[in-house]
């Protein structure tokens, strides 16, 4: 394969790495998590062509030298491209990591506080305490990094 079929390669993956982590960002707004699996797939395989891809050009090849000046352009408009959309992932999947820690968080913090047993409204519509002491759940929560 020489350098300009490869450089070719190389543009059509990384457009399509575009269009996957475009589509990532969106379902991360939304808040759609089933089709975000399914898309890690498709981001992960993307991301492997793309990485074999930008190896292989940096093999040393005798017809270097006749790679389209147009393509070359092309390619490094995309890989600008994929740069500044890289970017914009990256702040998507830490935002949304940021907001599921905080859920969690609180979550955890709602299991570790003391409950008082509240059992119903008095006359003058106060909560109304129990005489039992407050029941305890045990509760754990997996944390990954």
């Amino acid at each position: 394969m020489n350098k300009s079929s490869r450089m070719a390669d190389l543009l059509a993956i990384t457009s399509r790495l575009i269009a996957c982590m475009e589509r990532e960002i969106e379902l991360l707004r939304t808040l759609q998590p089933k089709e975000l699996r399914r898309l890690q797939e498709d981001k992960t395989a993307l991301a492997d062509a793309y990485r074999a891809f930008v190896l292989a050009l940096k093999e040393p090849d005798e017809a270097a030298d006749s790679v389209n000046d147009v393509l070359r352009d092309e390619l490094a408009e995309a890989t600008e491209r994929f740069q500044a959309t890289l970017a914009d992932n990256l702040r998507a999947l830490r935002a949304m990591r940021d907001v599921n820690e905080r859920v969690m968080r609180a979550v955890v913090q709602a299991l570790e506080e003391p409950r008082i047993q509240v059992t119903g409204y008095n006359q003058r519509g106060a909560l109304k305490r129990g005489r039992r002491s407050p029941l305890t759940a045990a509760a754990a929560v997996q944390q990954r990094a």
